[in-house]
């Protein structure tokens, strides 16, 4: 088995080179390629990597406090955009490491990442990962030092915090009087950490197909299909019944809970104990509701709460202050992952951010 590294100049003109290499990184055998001669079909390639121009990417480390992936995404895009001064929307990715609170992240104009993928399939090639050029330099041991690839028309560094490609006036000038560590070769020799890349461009919406969810077969869509149409009104009267039962099974032990749980209500009428449940409810909902907008507002740079409001009927209402519109939706995301609806209310512009009224309340 063998597989395939495809490195893709910058200029569209130029060759681009495919490498075949074995599952350790030895190079088996090395092609130039161009549209009109694409590369050679080989049916034990088993994976296929493309090594896109790094000057298009930027690369980032940021310090990301998030429960999931999701909020993890949000945060680097609430974070980079400030940074990127570029109109739409960059395609953002992230390592690997969803355990650890500071990430590497890519940012790349999707048009750019698209042109790249249609570039590899006018070579007979359709790649399973995309890595930055940069990201093939391994990271110097020492903090303090750049490592340092140059070629003939660039120079490729990767330090602390610190990954790009550009052109060797540009890059000197970024680098300073930084020590340097230089590696020797060219880009190839670094074709082995191409095989376990530190990040995949191809994430989300440039994800390849063979790492998707597959559909359901039309033949087991087709076999529910005909389960649920045999008989509706059982299916529906029997999930009438069950759920009518537990309801019912629920609001006595809630009853009798109260009832043990607070004398005053032991000989309560019903409309009486629902109150007196409802005041036992409260605290623990405050506790539960506040604990939660505490952590996710925490959890967002340069984000306070302003006000905090509870009320009766399980809803929280807040004043929270944040430095832009992005941080509403983060936190949203967050909230949601430990149960909560979060209803946006009016906004006002303040020094630095803005001001914005919510309303936190259990999910449905």
């Amino acid at each position: 088995m063998s597989k395939r590294i495809l490195f893709l100049p910058a200029d569209p003109a130029a060759e681009a080179i495919c490498l075949d290499v074995d599952d350790g990184g030895r190079v088996l055998s090395r092609a130039a390629l161009r549209p009109d001669a694409p590369a050679a079909p080989m049916p034990a390639v088993t994976r296929t990597v493309l090594v896109v121009p790094g000057d298009a990417v930027r690369i980032d480390r940021l310090a990301l406090q998030a429960h999931s992936s999701a909020q993890a995404h949000a945060a680097a895009r609430a974070l980079l955009a400030g940074r990127l001064a570029q109109p739409g929307e960059p395609h953002v990715v992230l390592d690997a490491d969803a355990t650890a609170t500071l990430r590497t992240v890519a940012a790349v104009e999707p048009g750019a990442l698209r042109g790249w993928l249609a570039r590899a399939a006018a070579l007979g090639l359709h790649p399973d990962a995309a890595v930055p050029e940069q990201l093939l330099l391994p990271e110097p041991a020492d903090a303090g030092s750049v490592h340092l690839l140059v070629t003939a028309d660039r120079w490729l560094a990767r330090g602390d915090g610190l990954a790009f490609s550009a052109p060797p006036a540009l890059a000197a000038q970024v680098l300073g009087d930084r020590p340097l560590a230089r590696i020797n070769g060219d880009i190839e020799s670094l074709a082995a950490r191409a095989l376990r890349p530190e990040l995949d461009l191809l994430q989300g919406g440039f994800a390849p197909a063979s790492a998707r969810a597959k559909p359901a077969s039309r033949r087991r869509l087709a076999w529910l299909v005909a389960v649920l149409l045999a008989s509706p009104l059982l299916l529906v009267a029997a999930q009438a019944l069950r759920l009518e039962l537990a309801a019912r099974a629920l609001e006595s032990r809630a009853e009798a809970a109260v009832r043990e749980a607070l004398p005053a209500a032991r000989d309560a009428a019903p409309d009486a104990l629902h109150l007196h449940l409802q005041a036992a409810r409260e605290p623990r909902l405050f506790a539960a509701a506040s604990g939660a907008l505490f952590s996710a507002v925490a959890a967002r740079s340069g984000s306070h709460l302003v006000e905090l409001e509870f009320q009766r009927g399980d809803r929280l209402r807040a004043v929270v202050f944040h430095p832009g519109p992005d941080d509403i939706e983060a936190l949203r995301a967050a909230l949601a992952t430990d149960g909560w609806r979060l209803v946006e209310g009016g906004g006002s512009d303040v020094p630095g951010g803005l001001h914005t009224g919510l309303v936190l309340e259990p999910a449905a």
